[in-house]
């Protein structure tokens, strides 16, 4: 899931960690009430960290600082029914122009449909940004409820690199393992292991933290080569003030990274 082999990381900025508590970015009940409509604000921040290593024989770019670094999506996939959608099939955000871009022969024969995104990012800056603000219809609102209880995750690609989940688990022994998973969840259902939820509501997760880790070696090569590729998923009930697309301004976040 990463170019490491080894790594000494140490982070250059950090985002506030948003509460996985409080009633979160919910879609509604499934079905929901005629004519009912839900706003979701989708937001993302991104995190650098430094110094790691990346595995011989896998090309990376050399990104200099401030440059542009794509990412694109991917399929969204499921465990529970094997079958496959298009990410776009959802109300996701969107850029202004679609645009496919298979990376590789690899991912054509696995059948992937790569996409470009409306995410913007630069080497070495860290940042909030909101990606956009979307109204649900009732039949939208549904449709994201259903693939948020078949439990749907979201595959994203940075530099050839797919997106991962960090997860700590621990050991009978009472140790502790870090596993990666493949993607970030869509969402989760609402139970008594969440506080604050309601049970079999479904949960948006609307906001995005990116962990881009990346290699320098100035001997060697100028700019930077990306290794790692990790996202922290959260559903948050965000707020704003002020009129949309005009004056409007975030409150239920910081605005940028501390």
């Amino acid at each position: 899931l990463c170019r490491l082999c080894s790594a000494r990381t140490s982070a250059l900025a950090s985002l506030p960690a948003l509460p996985a508590s409080g009633p979160g970015a919910q879609i509604g009940p499934m079905p929901s009430a005629e004519g009912h409509m839900t706003a979701l604000l989708i937001a993302f921040g991104i995190l650098w960290s430094a110094d790691a290593l990346y595995l011989p024989g896998v090309a990376p770019h050399e990104f200099q600082d401030g440059e542009e670094v794509p990412i694109k999506v991917n399929k969204l996939s499921s465990t529970l029914t094997q079958l496959p959608y298009d990410y776009y099939a959802l109300p996701l955000c969107r850029p202004k122009e679609l645009k496919n871009s298979v990376e590789n022969l690899g991912e054509v024969l696995h059948g992937s449909k790569i996409q470009n995104s409306p995410y913007e990012l630069r080497m070495g800056r860290s940042e909030l940004k909101v990606l956009c603000k979307v109204d649900l219809n009732r039949v939208q609102a549904y449709s994201f409820g259903m693939r948020i209880k078949e439990d749907y995750r979201v595959h994203l690609i940075m530099d050839n690199l797919p997106a991962a989940t960090r997860m700590i688990s621990q050991l009978p022994d009472g140790r502790t393992v870090t596993m990666y998973d493949r993607g970030y969840r869509l969402g989760f259902m609402g139970s008594k292991a969440y506080p604050g939820t309601k049970v079999g509501m479904p949960y948006v997760n609307n906001h995005l933290r990116f962990i881009v880790k990346y290699h320098k070696d100035p001997e060697s090569f100028v700019g930077a080569r990306i290794v790692g590729f990790e996202v922290e998923a959260f559903s948050v009930k965000h707020a704003y003030r002020g009129e949309w697309g005009k004056d409007a301004k975030l409150t239920s976040v910081p605005l940028s990274p501390v």
